[in-house]
């Protein structure tokens, strides 16, 4: 990007922090079930992996960062592009679906064309360029208003690109996608199921779990934590987030942004209660409250009730 002035307005410890992964405990599993099927990728025994879980759970950096590991593994000197992720939001027909790797393999007109000159087209580049795995992002979103027959031809159709091509094809989105693999039975056969479970604090085990996660994020920030997050505190940061990993790393961030307009070296109880009602005003409208200065009693209410 060319700009004259964003250097002045650039936060590098900030965007450091927003762009830390920190891999949730049951990636190491869901990874596996990709690096099976790439593994198979090419032949006639070929498969693939739906991977579903609820909103920000981390399912997008999951795919993102198995694309990364294995592109990077390409020779210097390769146009060789293994893994390509696209989002369903461009996918709905067949053309669209074509055209999207079309781009993402660097055709200069990627809209080009019939939707059989394109798929012609595509499978020269999917060749030439050594592409083992596709992955669809948010794949619910393709099959929100798809039902009956229409669900059904666009299954047949990516199952019909499987086996043309051997490449499987990943769909990753929130639990309506095992909906999607009920469409028809051929097409769920060549499908391996991996749930992405959410956080949770109902049992010791569920906290301890969530607890881990929290602790292991908290080591990369750049502003150490003054406050300990267990117990109470765990909870309100729970409660904050809706058990969600995108928007506890986005708390963090506006936490070390209000830190850093105060000066303050730490990040304290009080830096997450502004940073909350700051930037968070939707969820403290749903809750009726700021966690971070709630009392113990609406805490318990609020957790009890299950508006989490």
């Amino acid at each position: 990007m060319k700009s004259s002035v964003l250097a002045k307005y650039r936060n590098d410890v900030q965007l450091g922090f927003k762009a830390t992964k920190v891999e949730h405990p049951h990636y190491k599993l869901a990874k596996e079930c990709l690096v099976k099927a790439i593994g198979f990728s090419g032949t006639e025994q070929f498969e693939s992996v739906a991977i579903s879980g609820p909103t920000g759970v981390g399912k997008s950096t999951l795919c993102r960062a198995f694309r990364d590991e294995v592109n990077s593994l390409v020779p210097p000197n390769s146009d060789e592009l293994p893994v390509i992720v696209i989002t369903a939001k461009v996918v709905t027909t067949p053309k669209s679906f074509f055209s999207a790797l079309l781009h993402e393999l660097g055709d200069i007109e990627p809209t080009k064309g019939t939707t059989e000159d394109m798929r012609i087209r595509l499978r020269i580049l999917l060749e030439g360029r050594g592409v083992l795995m596709i992955i669809i992002d948010e794949f619910q979103d393709l099959f929100q208003e798809y039902t009956g027959d229409k669900a059904f031809k666009t299954a047949m159709f990516y199952k019909g690109f499987m086996k043309e091509t051997l490449i499987p094809v990943v769909i990753a989105g929130t639990e309506s996608v095992e909906h999607v693999l009920q469409v028809e039975d051929q097409f769920h056969r060549l499908y391996n199921l991996y749930r992405l479970p959410g956080f949770s604090i109902d049992t010791q085990q569920e906290t301890e779990y969530y607890q881990y996660f929290v602790n292991k994020l908290m080591k990369r920030s750049p502003v150490p934590s003054s406050v300990s997050f267990e117990g109470k505190m765990l909870e309100r940061l729970f409660l904050a987030t809706n058990g969600s990993m995108a928007l506890l790393k986005k708390l963090v961030t506006e936490a070390i942004h209000v830190a850093q307009k105060r000066n303050c070296m730490e990040l304290t109880k009080e830096s997450f209660a502004d940073a909350f009602s700051s930037y968070f005003k939707l969820r403290e409208t749903q809750l009726g409250i700021n966690p971070f200065l709630a009392t113990n009693q609406q805490l318990n209410r609020k957790l009890k009730r299950g508006v989490i």
